[in-house]
């Protein structure tokens, strides 16, 4: 016989790994040229998939009244987990190439979360680089360096960057 106790410390622990998931992938989701797509529509893919596996086992769901707790449940976890399947996905198939950008600026800044002390030198936090692709800017931050230091506006740049399974970019600004 299956103890629900079993079941429950198994969706604690899932639960937990997903959050994880989701934290691990926000510095993704920074990088991520076009996530603004990649969010609703894995979203809305996502939504269908449930609703669309709900409906089928939607005997298992009646009375509707006693189970809409459960249906709610799994509409909403599904669909507020669809961005990291979707951007995991994406970056799983995709392919590592160089693209070309407008290089725009690279502009240093500086963030502290108590402010600036009394004599602190003050050194960046990271760069900003702002670049065009058509007639779209794109804005990526990173920490380790500055990369264009000497590039002038107009000119292009070379970035590495993943094209996903679904055409979304990624830029891979850590091995610039």
């Amino acid at each position: 016989m299956r103890s629900p106790r079993i079941f429950a410390i198994l969706a604690v622990l899932i639960f937990a790994v997903l959050i994880w998931l989701y934290v691990r992938e926000f510095e993704i989701f920074s990088k991520t040229l076009n996530i603004k797509g990649l969010v609703i529509g894995s979203m809305l893919v996502m939504a269908g998939l449930a609703g669309g596996l709900v409906w089928r086992w939607r005997d298992r769901f009646t009375p509707w009244d006693r189970h809409f707790p459960e249906v709610v449940l799994i509409m909403v976890f599904s669909v507020l987990f669809a961005p990291l399947f979707g951007s995991l996905l994406n970056r799983a198939l995709g392919s590592k190439q160089n693209q070309s950008y407008e290089f725009i600026s690279e502009t240093a800044y500086f963030a502290s979360g108590y402010g600036i002390l009394k004599d602190q030198k003050l050194q960046p936090t990271g760069w900003r680089l702002r670049f065009r692709k058509g007639k779209r800017e794109y804005q990526i931050k990173y920490k380790t360096q500055a990369y264009f230091p000497l590039t002038k506006p107009g000119e292009p740049i070379l970035l590495p960057v993943c094209v996903g399974l679904f055409g979304i970019v990624v830029t891979m600004n850590d091995e610039l």
